[in-house]
């Protein structure tokens, strides 16, 4: 996320007080907590394709409400787009990884597989943060860098709608 060391910038830039700012990653946590639980239910009873689908369309909803109403109201129907996506991905996905792991006879390499691809997402948010931040945040303004965070979402929502169906 290109936005990650500056959005509480950008919202203070946006006439946002700190009580609102927040406000705004209290209401972002809880989200993410009260949706987890039952994201994995959601999971087993719902395709998983299809929540992974959902999930990346929302995080990118919520950077579009962000980009073109930046107020508070806006900037917290975003979070809590945001904290859904999360939900919605986390269970979805690491079911489907060890169903199709399983499907492969190769299930006891779920943890192995798991904790490289989150290492690797950390590593490629560092680069993105440190790297892509510095060029795009110094030559183009917010509501650009807050468009540009939805390209990823929407990009694996076109992957999952494109990958194969079971």
């Amino acid at each position: 996320m290109l936005l990650y060391p500056v959005y509480a910038l950008l919202f203070a830039d946006s006439g946002l007080s700190v009580g609102q700012i927040s406000s705004l990653f209290v209401l972002w946590s809880l989200t993410g907590v009260l949706l987890e639980v039952p994201s994995g239910a959601w999971a087993d009873a719902v395709s998983r394709r299809l929540l992974l689908w959902v999930g990346p369309l929302l995080g990118a909803a919520g950077f579009a409400l962000w980009v073109l109403f930046p107020s508070y109201g806006a900037f917290a129907a975003g979070f809590v787009l945001w904290g859904a996506r999360g939900a919605l991905g986390s269970g979805a996905l690491e079911a489907l990884v060890y169903e199709e792991l399983d499907r492969a006879g190769a299930a006891d390499r779920y943890a192995l597989i798991m904790g490289r691809a989150h290492a690797l997402g950390q590593v490629a948010v560092t680069i993105a943060v440190y790297g892509a931040y510095g060029v795009l945040g110094a030559r183009f303004p917010h509501g650009t860098v807050f468009a540009l965070c939805a390209v990823p979402y929407l990009l694996t929502a076109l992957a999952v709608a494109r990958g194969r169906r079971r």
